[in-house]
């Protein structure tokens, strides 16, 4: 599970807090860039026509010299040229994301320069709110809107993200930091600097960088001060679509980072990460080391006689049972003060009280499960959700979510107790395929999780429909989401009430449907039972599902909207196709017809299995008074590359095509009658 912590945050150093801190002054008013002429006139990206946006110019200047007095801090400058309708829709709103524990946005300014020169100064209100993202995360933001941004304006802003120091700390801390060179726009020019922290004494961390997709020739150069400085020309943008890559994965950046003077230099790859992985696999083995503990807790849980994998599933039951402190709301300053907020530092502890984070909960799984006398081993890894694990770049910044390795009775298990509504044998997809490192005694093995099969993702669909003569339906829906699909949504609402669930579930059930069709739920069962799917039941209702022509009636064989109805429609593909996770639909629909009716003609069975990666089938037949629909749908692989796409949007295009059939109902006076 990903672990409640904000990546950027480094080791805290071993120096106490100096109290003095001294205010910062806020930029002057007049510091804006001269705009040239040529800029303000100009039509077009020559680099890229047709472009939305351009970024003409882009500064960040990062000052961690002062950390240890008043915090390091970001200062942020853009100006952006607006081309078309759309490239000023999208970037009249500005959103900078933060994390409000450690960080806060100050200062920020902005402007609007039409084409006529005129200036507009932004005089509105900033809000805080939470932006979700495609990958499925979501951020805190600071985001304002700007007025009269029309195409062939300009529009500027800047802002300093000031770190804070951390509450009731007597030791400060170094943030890494990390240039971001390539945006969603394609940047024209840009000036990257950092004013590093000046080490007091030997016990001082040292900054180091690495580099990731940045053009031929530009690296960060060290300057006679001691900063560093970059700039770069003519950085092409990431084109925002959906089913892409993580955004990390594609972006040209600069990561600084510290380390302490006592981590060895020059070591190659394998030697860093054998170095990380002992000192890792010392932490679970300290925390595990009572084993008498252990061992009673394992002797309630487990019979001596019971199969390996029987041991290991009751096991598993155990640990789910820890309470999750990493789950909790997020607590205010005052809450976190008045609370005990000290974290276990032991299996013991974590069994004593019955709570612990998730790391510590799969820590736990390790303990047992070695005291059942099988191997286990907990693994890093980078959610392939987020980033690319990297040995070379040897940073252990992305390596934010662990899991356990098992071997029973011959066969290796890959599990995560963490995740409290995933069943034995199931992990979140975010975790499947991910690349990371496994922790010994001996160092670290580099490993990649296994893949899940589309079977573990699976909705069910059953409806029950009665046509009537004017075209309207409405019928019983059953759903069973099961899996990872039961798994998500029970992530997604866990929070929620009863209400709530049913608000949710009712909404997402009703964006299957089609326009003027409506769902409502009726009841929700299996909630709290992670080892049966989820399911949901409800009455829908369609006031215009079929058509007459004549004396006939028209009707489409598939109730339900088509997965990615629209993600294919483009001509036009710049990113690889990356899909979350490999899933199947299975649909069982019954229609009658109505009463004075009889089926003229029914759809063939249509099949569509262009490989391995894919597979759909719909097959209509006669049923009784009616017809029923078997569907099924599967997604075997979740990596395309973008010269597959046009095949991708043909199989896509032909099961939208196929799910539209219809059958035809005839009145059976009329059929008499011919």
């Amino acid at each position: 599970m990903t672990k409640a912590k904000w990546s950027l945050i480094a080791a805290a150093m071993l120096m106490a807090l100096c109290s003095v801190t001294i205010p910062r002054v806020a930029p002057a008013g007049d510091d804006w860039l001269p705009v040239p002429p040529a800029d303000l006139a100009l039509k077009d990206n020559p680099a890229q026509p047709g472009a939305d946006a351009m970024i003409l110019y882009r500064r960040s200047r990062v000052d961690a010299k002062r950390a240890d007095i008043d915090e390091d801090f970001d200062e942020e400058y853009f100006r952006v040229k607006v081309f078309t309708a759309r490239g000023a829709k999208e970037t009249s709103k500005i959103q900078i994301f933060f994390s409000k524990e450690n960080s806060d946005i100050k200062d920020i300014r902005a402007r609007t320069i039409g084409t006529d020169g005129k200036i507009i100064n932004f005089d509105g209100k900033v809000f805080e709110e939470t932006v979700a993202a495609s990958n499925g995360n979501s951020y805190l933001a600071k985001t304002f809107q700007l007025s009269d941004v029309q195409p062939g304006c300009i529009i500027e802003y800047q802002y300093r993200l000031q770190y804070k120091a951390v509450p009731g700390a007597v030791v400060f801390y170094l943030h890494w930091q990390s240039w971001i060179v390539s945006d969603r726009f394609f940047t024209r020019d840009a000036s990257f600097s950092i004013n590093p922290y000046v080490p007091k004494s030997n016990f001082d961390p040292t900054l180091y960088f690495r580099s990731t997709g940045l053009p031929k020739g530009s690296l960060p150069q060290k300057q006679g001060n001691g900063s560093y400085s970059m700039e770069v020309h003519n950085i092409p943008g990431i084109e925002e679509e959906p089913l892409m890559p993580p955004a990390r994965s594609l972006q040209a950046r600069v990561e600084f980072f510290y380390r302490d003077k006592d981590e060895p230099g020059g070591e190659t790859t394998q030697q860093f990460w054998n170095r990380i992985g002992k000192k890792w696999s010392d932490e679970v083995d300290k925390f595990v080391n009572k084993k008498s503990a252990l061992e009673g807790d394992l002797s309630q849980t487990v019979g001596v006689s019971d199969p390996p994998e029987v041991k290991l599933r009751k096991i598993y039951a155990r640990v789910q049972k820890i309470h999750d402190l990493n789950d909790e709301p997020r607590k205010t300053e005052a809450e976190k003060k008045k609370g005990n907020n000290k974290t276990e530092e032991s299996a013991e502890g974590v069994l004593k009280h019955g709570s612990g984070t998730e790391r510590q909960i799969n820590w736990l799984f390790v303990g047992l499960a070695r005291a059942a006398g099988f191997e286990a081993a907990e693994v890093y890894f980078v959610p392939r959700n987020q980033d690319l694990f990297i040995p070379g770049g040897q940073n252990i910044g992305p390596l934010t979510d662990d899991l356990v390795w098992v071997r029973a009775g011959g066969k290796e298990y890959w599990l995560d107790p963490a995740a409290l509504y995933y069943p034995f044998g199931l992990m979140p997809w975010n975790e499947t395929e991910s690349k990371g490192i496994r922790v010994t005694k001996q160092g670290s093995e580099f490993v990649e999780t296994p893949a899940a099969a589309s079977s573990d993702a699976t909705i069910s669909r059953r409806a029950d429909l009665e046509v009537k003569e004017d075209g309207s339906a409405s019928g019983r829906l059953l759903v069973d989401f099961a899996g990872g699909e039961g798994a998500l949504r029970r992530t997604w609402h866990r929070r929620d009430d009863e209400t709530g669930r049913r608000k949710a579930l009712e909404s997402e059930i009703q964006n299957w449907l089609p326009g003027g069709a409506t769902f409502e739920l009726t009841s929700i069962a299996n909630w709290n039972d992670t080892s049966l799917p989820l399911h949901v039941e409800g009455t829908i209702t369609n006031a215009r599902m079929g058509s007459s022509s004549g004396r006939r009636l028209i009707v489409p064989i598939e109730v339900f909207q088509t997965s990615f109805k629209t993600t294919f429609e483009p001509q036009r593909r710049v990113n690889p196709v990356y899909f979350s996770f490999r899933f199947e639909e299975k649909d069982d629909v019954k229609i009658h017809c109505p009463a004075g009716y009889k089926i003229e003609t029914i759809p063939p069975r249509k099949v569509i299995n262009p490989g391995t990666a894919m597979a759909y089938e719909i097959t209509p037949g006669e049923d009784g008074g009616g017809i029923e629909v078997k569907r099924h749908f599967t997604l075997s692989d979740i990596h395309y590359p973008v010269d597959s796409y046009a095949a991708l949007r043909s199989f896509f295009n032909l099961v939208k095509s196929d799910d539209e059939a219809q059958v035809v109902f005839q009145n059976v006076e009329t059929a008499k009658s011919n």
